[in-house]
């Protein structure tokens, strides 16, 4: 009973604090105290303060007041608990990963901190774990009986994650065409990357569903562990490629970024570099998860995955030589 009504208060708390962002967005004219010396204004106005063409504040109200509202129920009703407490359980690790991402977005790519933003995202880690703390006589056992619907949450992660990057290269190649992306299709770009990264939060939290029942089984599969460092790969890439590269050449491209001369040309390499990356380890972490057995030994399938990467970091390179030797012609 305790957990219940610590996540009340938390709910109600960050209700509130959404509610104050929200409120000082609207009036863009009002000045926004920010403790700490953060930069609140500047992390609130990005063009990270939207996902998915929703505002991140309307996602915290939504997310808070299901919280507060959801543990009152509990705490009222104790007939409730079971699935349902197993489902805010999900519902807080979607809420710590997300607030993971907009963490991140802040240290890397804005490079400025908020603090009523960082005082949010303690909060979900402080609801995630009461939420965990309540759930452990049920997380378990649930998580063995609903195997199945856990996969089918995987699968359409994966599928997702492997659809969007697919078509966000595509799209990107043939946006360069006239060799500049305009700021529509920057809005393009922009929503197929928060695509992926909800296809990645989807993953991570299906991946731990069907992992913690099956740990010791799982940590002797080859075919696990390889898709696991695969996993990783497109973690690590797709947060440089989409928080840093991208962003940057955007910036370059609208001319929001005093760049030095050259500049443009070594970003959109990156781009080229880090995009087949992206690619090739989403279609081989698909290729595993469908995988009952390894099909070969690990050591095998590392080499197989380094040396599809290093072939299609060759073909991105001469892409963009291409690219850059056709813009150069036309501009002649």
């Amino acid at each position: 009973m305790l957990f219940f009504i610590a996540n009340i208060f938390l709910g109600f708390a960050g209700l509130l604090l959404s509610l104050y962002i929200a409120h000082k967005k609207r009036r863009k004219t009002e000045h926004f105290i920010c403790p700490m010396r953060g930069n609140c204004h500047d992390v609130i106005q990005s063009d990270y303060s939207k996902f998915l063409g929703v505002p991140v504040e309307y996602l915290g109200i939504l997310y808070y007041a299901t919280m507060a509202i959801s543990y009152g129920l509990r705490a009222g009703f104790p007939s409730l608990n079971g699935p349902f407490s197993i489902f805010l359980l999900f519902l807080s690790t979607f809420a710590v990963v997300f607030s993971f991402y907009l963490t991140f977005i802040q240290l890397f790519a804005l490079r400025k901190l908020c603090t009523w933003c960082l005082c949010s995202a303690s909060l979900t880690v402080l609801i995630f774990a009461f939420s965990l703390a309540s759930s452990t006589d049920t997380v378990f056992p649930f998580l063995a009986a609903a195997h199945t619907p856990i996969i089918l949450i995987h699968v359409v992660g994966m599928a997702l994650g492997l659809g969007t990057a697919t078509l966000a290269d595509l799209f990107f190649f043939k946006f360069l065409k006239d060799f500049r992306i305009s700021e529509m299709e920057a809005d393009v770009l922009k929503i197929f990357s928060q695509v992926i990264w909800l296809a990645i939060g989807l993953i991570v939290m299906s991946g731990l569903g069907l992992y913690l029942p099956s740990a010791d089984l799982l940590l002797a599969s080859d075919a696990f562990l390889m898709k696991m460092i695969v996993v990783g790969v497109i973690i690590l890439n797709g947060a440089i490629l989409n928080l840093f590269v991208a962003p940057r050449f955007l910036q370059i491209q609208f001319g929001k970024h005093v760049h030095r001369e050259g500049e443009l040309v070594q970003t959109r390499r990156l781009a080229f570099l880090f995009g087949p990356i992206s690619v090739v380890s989403w279609y081989s972490a698909f290729i595993l998860g469908m995988l009952d057995q390894a099909p070969a030994p690990f050591e095998t399938m590392w080499r197989m995955y380094v040396a599809l990467l290093i072939l299609a970091v060759l073909g991105g390179q001469i892409t963009e030589r291409v690219i850059d030797r056709r813009a150069h012609a036309k501009d002649i």
